[in-house]
């Protein structure tokens, strides 16, 4: 048969349990092209390989291979990191254990696990220069291959623990390899265990261990059969790259690679640059890389290389064929000169991949894809091959020739798959966009269905896995953008073909919900009010961050979130830099997608504490807080707020603007300051008649009673007002409550006037039962406790006593934290000392409460010698001396001193850490919660309670009224709007140019930093190990001085 398969397990230490290497004989075959066909049937069909997208032809020396370690590193990085980028990837070789192909070899050895299943090494090989052949077509005679095998089996029956070098049982791992082949017994189908025998100096060599495929040629003629191996080489190239085997409508990218070599390889490098097959030119590796290498930067003619290499050439000659006549001699060194000399004329396929500099230049990828254009030019094949290496840079290089035509479905397809590669492929999104995609056109509902659905499992959010490809954009990802955003959100409106008006920012929710940061950023980059989107990216990563279930992911989105809030912190400088007035403007300008909120709404709803307390936001936030005054200060206002006849002195109280009397104390008590004082005195005079009416409590009342009840049934609806009457028109009443339950005054607020009430209710009934009237007066007492605690709100806006209030807050919560740590202990001692000290006490509610109230005294108050006193009559005092006594005293010592000693200086610290903490951010976090006062400020009405009810009636005449009245158009207003806006896009786009540009400073300028420092290091480092050597000499000496007086 002209044709035998085979499998072939090296068998050497560390190559035994390895899959075997495929191989096919072509035997005694004339047909080149039937050849090629037959091998590449059988291993795309037959053994069901998928066709590769790049073929790898590695050509070198051999026998005289000489290339130093730190090439053979990188050419080995090289090859590992080229088959990490590329698809599926067949490395052609000799397939001989020499030479370059060695290190062929050792690159197989390094592929990541992921890609190893889509790279095949594959040797054509001559049969009659392979050592042991025979042993190939052999079927598993054991004994004849493996000498250790017969000369162990007698200690092995001794001893069947002995094991090889690498710890393992050798008889079992052959027979394991017996066993596995023994279910192939066709004829024609071999499988052999081939040990590959040392090198010789001369002769046949052995296979590589590493290959996985090996196709053999063997004819009579040994000439004959090298020959016909280097065409079926270059016939199976020529298939591949035709796309003429009607199985793959892309044909395979073909390029070869040069590793040192000589006359042979110079032959076959000029052999394959005439098909028009590029080639890399490893330079620095020695002998023909160098002097091709040379030949094609350096040189125009031969005599330039000749002067560069006098003698080299014919000393080539001389030693690869010793003893030829002047004339063969001659003819030889002409056909080498007439390869180099056309290798020169086609040097325009050939790309140098510097060796020594490898590590400042571009890598093997980067190098191969250049290759290729060189040969072929710019084709939408390579573009996909770009696009799978993930170099959009080559793919820039081939826009701006400007020689590739593209159609709609190509460049969307390319998005779409840009989008979807798990791996970051944004460069090539905005290669895409910025080369023409018009992406409000490509950007369907249906294909932004397709993206949701596509990863929907790999998502950070449960809903959308357990949905996955029944997702809906309008049932789903709408609800739950509404859900993450608090439901400051509203759904766009489709424009004509489904597409949507704003689609950077339909992909950034995408790319966020999908986990995509770096398209996240690019579409931040592109959009329009980039503020309010940066803002709504910081919140979708916290809501995200909320709903993880995994802490890694949490923090990942945390991370991210926190990143995105420095960049819309960064923008908005350079934003300010360029205009002040405009940055203003933004600022205060609605954006209809996201409830009508301004940047500084969306940065109260994203807690972005570090963009609220930025200067730009803290001088609007200034502004408003003053409404028309003018340089107001809190005494004036004061003064102003019981003395309402200074505003009759203009140079006292000055405004904005000149206005009229009347005008000056409508702007005057409408401003958010004045609300805010005027609040603050009628609460406090508020809270002086309530401990007033506390103090003095009788049941009968009377004037007084009902109208401190009738202030804070107004205090009540105003409470009520707050918790359901939305403030815009986007506001709904659920977004209204969510906002009110987030703050925690309010709950305070409410339960205080609910229960002060509750108590009003039960003084009806204190006439009849005494009992009501204890259980009012007591709810009196606590409810005017609440209220003198409340008072503390009004210190929020003050920049000295704001951050003294987050201090609490953040204490009361390790309190608690601390309390449950100290719970166990309190338990403990006080179950064990009640048993102790009265043992046949009745169970009763009192004996309960003291097994709490002793040790709880005993840690905080110190009283050590607290004793229960009102044990039952019938029970004795234990005598002072008894055994119960001393246990008592032991246990009384030890939880004094986890008590009071350890337990005591932990929550000393907690609340220093905590107060550290707080007071380094005391400014930030003033400034943040300072927005929500002003907030409520201007929301409030502006007559205080009692009279705030009449403000609640004139609000409620107002709004009856608007309902009534229809809306009228305003079309002009619109169009006004929407050229403002406009002019705002001209200095956001400029803006985000200078941040783009300053980042990537920072970046560098980081970048250099890090090299400076490891630079130091390195110093540091040779600077002490030349001391220790320094040292080590000094001893050295000093031992051969000793040496010699003795």
């Amino acid at each position: 048969m002209p044709y035998k398969k085979g499998e072939i397990t090296f068998v050497t230490r560390s190559e035994l349990k390895k899959s075997p290497a495929k191989f096919i004989l072509v035997a005694d075959e004339d047909d080149l092209e039937s050849a090629a066909r037959n091998v590449l049937d059988t291993m795309l069909i037959e053994w069901g390989y998928t066709k590769p997208q790049l073929m790898i032809s590695v050509v070198g020396g051999s026998r005289r291979f000489n290339v130093k370690e730190n090439q053979k590193n990188v050419f080995v990085d090289g090859i590992r990191q080229l088959t990490k980028t590329t698809g599926t990837t067949w490395l052609m070789t000799s397939g001989s254990n020499v030479g370059a192909v060695t290190v062929v070899g050792e690159a197989m050895t390094r592929i990541s696990v992921k890609v190893r299943d889509k790279v095949s090494c594959i040797g054509v090989t001559s049969w009659s220069g392979t050592d042991e052949k025979e042993t190939i077509l052999e079927h598993r005679k054991l004994g004849k291959l493996f000498p250790f095998y017969e000369k162990t089996m007698g200690e092995r029956e001794k001893d069947p623990f002995l094991a090889d070098e690498d710890g393992d049982n050798a008889s079992s791992d052959i027979e394991m390899v017996a066993m596995r082949d023994s279910d192939k017994s066709e004829d024609h189908f071999y499988t052999s265990l081939y040990k590959p025998p040392k090198l010789k100096k001369e002769g046949p060599v052995p296979l590589n261990p590493h290959h996985t495929h090996f196709i053999f040629v063997k004819k009579d003629d040994p000439k004959k059969e090298e020959d016909f191996r280097v065409k079926l080489w270059a016939e199976i190239q020529k298939l591949l790259t035709s796309g003429s085997l009607g199985r793959e409508d892309r044909p395979t990218a073909v390029v070869m690679i040069q590793l040192e070599g000589g006359i042979d390889t110079t032959k076959t490098v000029r052999n394959t640059l005439k098909k028009n097959t590029p080639i890399i030119i490893c330079e620095g590796t020695g002998r023909a890389s160098n002097y091709l290498s040379y030949a094609c930067k350096q040189c125009d003619n031969l005599s330039d290389l000749q002067d560069r290499y006098p003698g080299y050439f014919k000393r080539m000659i001389d030693i690869a064929h010793p003893g030829v006549d002047a004339k063969e001699h001659r003819i030889l060194l002409d056909n080498l000169l007439r390869n180099i000399k056309d290798i020169m004329d086609m040097k325009n396929l050939i790309e140098i991949f510097d060796m020594d500099g490898a590590l400042e230049k571009v890598g093997f990828d980067l190098t191969v894809l250049r290759a290729l254009l060189r040969a072929r030019g710019v084709s939408k094949e390579y573009l996909r091959l770009a696009f799978e290496w993930n170099r959009s840079d080559i793919a820039e290089e081939m826009f701006k020739q400007d020689t590739i035509n593209l159609y709609d479905s190509d460049t969307q397809g390319l998005m779409t798959r840009a989008l979807l590669e798990r791996e970051n492929r944004v460069g090539f999104v905005a290669l895409l966009i910025e080369n023409g995609l018009p992406l409000d056109e490509y950007l369907t509902l249906d294909r932004l269905e397709h993206l949701y659905q596509s990863h929907a499992n790999k998502s950070l959010i449960p809903t959308l896995k357990e949905k996955r490809r029944t997702l809906s954009y309008k049932g789903d990802i709408i609800p739950l953008i509404r859900r993450l955003m608090h439901s400051y959100y509203k759904a766009p409106k489709l424009i004509k073909g489904n597409t949507f008006a704003e689609p950077y920012c339909e992909l950034l929710i995408w790319s966020i919900l999908d986990n995509r940061p770096e398209i996240t950023e690019y579409m931040w980059e592109n959009a329009s009010e980039p503020l309010s989107l940066g803002l709504v990216a910081t919140r979708l990563y916290r809501s995200i961050a909320s709903l993880a279930a995994d802490p890694d992911e949490a923090a990942t989105c945390a991370e991210h979130a926190s990143e995105f809030e420095n960049k819309v912190c960064s923008y908005l400088s350079d934003l300010n830099a360029l205009d002040e007035d405009v940055t203003t403007a933004i600022l205060r300008s609605p954006s209809p997608m996201w409830a009508n909120q301004t940047p500084l709404d969306l940065g109260a709803v994203s807690t972005s504490k570090k963009f609220l307390s930025h200067s730009c936001c803290q001088q609007i936030l200034e502004e408003r807080w003053k409404g028309q005054l003018l340089y107001p200060t809190q005494l004036k206002v004061f003064f102003v707020t019981i003395l309402p006849f200074l505003l009759l002195m203009r140079k006292f109280m000055k405004f904005k603007k000149d206005m009229n009397i009347f005008r000056r104390f409508v702007e005057f008590y409408c401003a958010p300051i004045t609300k805010y004082m005027v609040n603050w005195v009628t609460t406090f005079l508020f809270l002086v008649f309530f401990s007033f009416r506390t103090l003095y409590y009788t049941p009968e009342g009377g004037v007084a009673d009902i109208l401190l009840h009738v202030w804070l049934l107004t205090l009540f609806l105003e409470e009520l007002r707050q918790m359901i009457i939305p403030r815009g028109e986007y506001e709904s009443v659920y977004q209204r409550f969510r906002s009110w339950l987030s703050v925690f005054w309010n709950w305070m607020d409410f339960v205080a006037i609910l229960l002060t009430l509750v108590a009003f209710l039960i003084r009806f009934n204190t006439l009849k039962e005494p009992l009501t009237y204890d259980i009012s007066r007591n709810l009196y007492a606590i409810t005017c406790a609440m209220f003198w605690i409340l008072i503390l709100r009004m210190y929020q806006a003050n920049r000295k006593l704001g951050p003294f209030l987050i201090m609490i807050k953040e204490m009361i919560w390790a309190l608690i934290w601390f309390l449950l740590v100290l719970i166990v202990f309190v338990i403990a001692f006080g179950v064990a000392g009640a048993a102790i000290l009265s043992p046949n006490e009745n169970p009763s509610p009192a004996r309960l409460v003291d097994i709490f109230k002793y040790p709880y005294y005993q840690v905080t108050v110190g009283d050590w010698k607290a004793r229960r006193t009102n044990t039952s009559c019938d029970e004795e005092e234990p005598p002072s001396e008894s055994l119960d006594e001393y246990v008592y005293s032991v246990l009384l010592a030890g939880y004094i001193l986890i008590g009071n000693v350890l337990l005591l200086n932990l929550l000393i610290a907690i609340f220093s850490t905590v107060y550290n903490r707080v007071e380094s951010n005391s400014l930030t976090e003033w400034q943040y919660n300072r927005y929500f006062v002003i907030t409520e400020s201007e929301d409030a009405p502006p007559l205080p309670a009692p009279l705030i009810v009449l403000s609640h009636i004139y609000e409620l005449m107002n709004w009856a009224t608007k309902c009534c009245r229809t809306k009228p158009k305003r079309v002009r207003d619109k169009k006004k709007s929407k050229l403002y806006k406009e002019d705002f896009k001209k200095y956001e786009s400029e803006a985000m140019d200078t941040y783009r540009r300053r980042a990537k400073e920072q970046q560098k300028r980081s970048n250099e930093e890090t090299l400076r420092k490891l630079d130091e290091r390195v110093r540091t480092l040779l600077e002490k190990v030349r001391g220790i050597g320094e040292e080590q000499q000094k001893i050295m000496a000093r031992k051969r001085e000793i040496t010699t007086m003795k």
